[in-house]
């Protein structure tokens, strides 16, 4: 193999596992011409334990935004390809060897690795006492079981169909080339990996994922944690989707993301059909074949994920699976109702920084919208209702044309988390007039919350004195 690496590790506050990314990376069976670790907006010294560690550059930046944060070291990468991971993230010795040959053997333009949650395997918990060890397992085990059970069937069906959801942004390995020549890591929305992910596929490059090569992150061990990132990835989805809705044409892109939306609103229209059943006592055959079926997935769940992580974390696992994946069906639902219907959006990179969760308000135009087809919906319900005798329709047509309009008047229903109208958030760094030895890249992007469009808001970038380019430090 010939392909030259470049590892770029964007860290945030990681003195806890900067050394250890580090340490794996030099202990890589795959040479590295070049370590670059991103510190940005750190209050703590990471970026001098990333120097101590053997990192060959170290840039310290306030961006507060991880995308942007790579940016800031991309352009001047000259390798053949840039592997990334993320700063509480660290490989297996041939993680990256792997995906280089997976790249080079098939012509690919970039790849990922398998993700395992570290705690429990690689180091202990954090929580302290009993039941925060107990929550802290309750919430990895379920992680690590979704994720070997992407590993055997999510993931590669995707690969077979060609339409990578997502190269996870924890262990990709892209081609300098590519992921340069869509402008670098695309900025504007919260899951930036997924963004980057799709910008790729729409510039029709070539993208797989490399399931034999395996890393190392700490996942969240607390349910508000847990929350907070999985609202910020089920809100980031809808966003993706709507932002690449052209690619949505494709049939590859659709038969994926129509597969996800299905699943998703089928299990809650079942549910409640079965609920209905027991509740009534009726359509006994609909109960038996549910509980046939769930036995049946369970039973071949489990095999998938025993082939990965072994049959102990398998049995260990699947019950804290089953309950997550039920409640990270229900955040991915309210995403779904958030982001698409009501045109609520997250706008903050939520529990990065210390930040707080700002989801814009609904546009005038939309509360319209929405309250007269809630309007029209729920008399032709009172009308159908009515000359059926059917009370139960009646009602729920009189709560729609009536609750509804009025949960939508601008004043009441906004929430607590409103969006500022008047100003950008002070996070978003100011840009620089341009001169002769500044170029103007556009890299920070934000919603507008009043328009619903994106702001590009350009980053000035220096031209010379490439820290990269001289190998210095700063």
């Amino acid at each position: 193999m010939s392909l030259t690496v470049t590892v770029l590790v964007p860290a945030h506050n990681e003195v806890d596992t900067i050394t250890r990314c580090i340490a794996a990376v030099r202990a890589s069976t795959y040479p590295v011409q070049r370590i670059v670790v991103v510190a940005d907006a750190c209050t703590d010294n990471t970026a001098q334990l990333a120097r101590q560690a053997g990192a060959d550059v170290v840039l310290e930046t306030d961006f507060k935004d991880k995308a942007a944060a790579q940016n800031a070291a991309l352009w001047d990468i000259d390798t053949d390809l840039v592997v990334g991971f993320d700063g509480d993230t660290w490989p297996d010795p041939d993680c990256i060897r792997l995906m280089v040959e997976h790249i080079e053997r098939d012509g690919l333009d970039a790849t990922c690795s398998t993700i395992l949650p570290a705690q429990g395997s690689q180091v202990p918990y954090t929580k302290t006492g009993l039941l925060g060890r107990a929550q802290a397992a309750f919430f990895t085990r379920s992680r690590r079981f979704a994720y070997a059970l992407g590993r055997r069937w999510w993931r590669l069906c995707q690969a077979k169909v060609g339409r990578i959801q997502v190269l996870t942004g924890a262990c990709y390995t892209f081609r300098t080339a590519a992921i340069q020549g869509i402008g670098g890591f695309p900025n504007g929305l919260i899951t930036a990996d997924m963004d980057a992910t799709w910008a790729l596929h729409g510039a029709g490059y070539r993208l797989d994922y490399t399931g034999d090569a395996l890393a190392w992150t700490l996942d969240p061990e607390d349910f508000h944690t847990y929350r907070n990132q999985m609202r910020r990835w089920s809100s980031g989805y809808y966003q993706n989707m709507a932002k690449h809705r052209r690619q949505l044409r494709n049939w590859r892109s659709l038969l994926v993301v129509g597969g996800a939306i299905f699943d998703l609103v089928s299990l809650f229209v079942v549910e409640a059909m079965l609920v209905h059943a027991a509740v009534t006592g009726t359509n006994e055959s609909l109960l038996r074949a549910f509980v046939f079926w769930t036995a049946v997935h369970t039973v071949v769940s489990m095999g998938f994920v025993a082939s990965v992580v072994g049959i102990k974390e398998a049995v260990l696992g699947v019950v804290p699976y089953t309950i997550v994946n039920y409640y990270n069906k229900w955040l991915y639902l309210c995403g779904f109702v958030r982001e698409w219907i009501l045109g609520r959006h997250y706008a903050s990179w939520t529990g990065r920084q210390g930040r707080k969760t700002v989801i814009t308000p609904m546009t005038m135009r939309r509360r319209w919208a929405l309250g007269q087809i809630s309007v029209v919906a729920g008399t032709a319900a009172m009308v159908g209702g009515g000359y059926l005798g059917n009370t139960s329709l009646f009602g729920l047509g009189a709560a729609l044309a009536t609750v509804v309009p009025i949960a939508l008047v601008p004043w009441l229903g906004t929430g607590k988390r409103r969006a500022p109208r008047a100003t950008a958030p002070a996070t978003t760094p100011a840009a620089a007039p341009p001169d002769d030895d500044t170029e103007q890249i556009p890299v920070a992007k934000l919603l507008d919350p009043d328009t619903e469009t994106t702001l590009t808001l350009p980053i000035p970038r220096q031209r010379v004195a490439s820290p990269l380019s001289e190998g210095a430090h700063r």
